[in-house]
């Protein structure tokens, strides 16, 4: 199906950029004729995504167009029967395998076992030293009713390419 772009955006990251998105993706969300229900779940999601770039984005100097590969992206797409958001971000390879085993850990769950295991994240008090405990992941995954699609791309020898797409229907 064709898909039409909501949403993009690509440079550095903050959380004053976030909340400017947000309030970009609220007038989308209007032009496009959005459902509401819809427009809800979105935001959850780009929040959730945007906030998890934050985290690594002082790990790497987005600078302008010299290295625009390198600045964090994020895209939200529309077709008919369903909306996407892509989100790009170098992350340091050594962030590589935990971040595909929390997300292949929260792939493994279906919608039941994914409020369990929010819940039993929220009182184990497990944070990492970002502040995170997955549970991002798990709200998004939650939140789409999807399992979440990722890659990793080489960058460079200290980099790599990270690639989340989160899509539901609508």
């Amino acid at each position: 199906m064709l898909s039409k772009s909501v949403l993009t955006y690509q440079g550095p990251l903050s959380f004053s950029t976030i909340d400017s998105l947000l309030a970009e993706f609220k007038l989308a969300a209007q032009d496009h004729e959005l459902p509401f229900k819809a427009y809800k779940k979105m935001i959850y999601i780009m929040i959730e995504a945007l906030e998890n770039i934050t985290k690594y984005n002082d790990q790497f100097i987005c600078k302008g167009d010299k290295s625009l590969e390198f600045c964090p992206s994020f895209e939200i797409s529309k077709n008919a029967s369903s909306l996407e958001l892509i989100t790009r971000n170098p992350v340091r390879k050594k962030d590589v395998d935990p971040l595909k085993a929390r997300i292949d850990n929260v792939n493994s769950h279906n919608s039941a076992e994914l409020r369990e295991l929010y819940l039993s994240t929220m009182s184990n008090g497990k944070f990492s030293a970002s502040g995170g405990a997955g549970l991002g992941f798990i709200e998004m995954a939650k939140t789409a009713g999807n399992k979440l699609e990722y890659t990793f791309e080489n960058l460079t020898k200290d980099y790599s390419l990270y690639t989340i797409r989160i899509r539901f229907s609508i």
